[in-house]
């Protein structure tokens, strides 16, 4: 699941002093803000739960499409 769509809402979260520096942390180290971290985090949740959020059509998990996509390719080389 990805974020696409315009930013224009606003969100204030009340967080612990150690919350903040993990999230800082992780967000450094892969090059992100920590909005962006938390949109990342958010997305992949979605994604190994399955979950399909209000109003956007269900698609397998990644991790199914890779393995779907495995047997297209070996029926097609026999």
């Amino acid at each position: 699941m990805r974020f696409t769509d315009t930013k224009s809402e606003t969100l204030n979260l009340r967080v612990s002093p150690t919350f903040k520096r993990v999230l800082k942390e992780a967000a450094d180290h892969e090059q992100r803000s920590m909005v962006n971290m938390l949109e990342v985090l958010l997305g992949d949740y979605y994604e190994r739960k399955g979950i399909v959020p209000l109003g956007q059509k269900a698609t397998p998990p990644a991790h199914k499409r890779v393995r779907a996509d495995r047997r297209a390719h070996v029926g097609a080389a026999a």
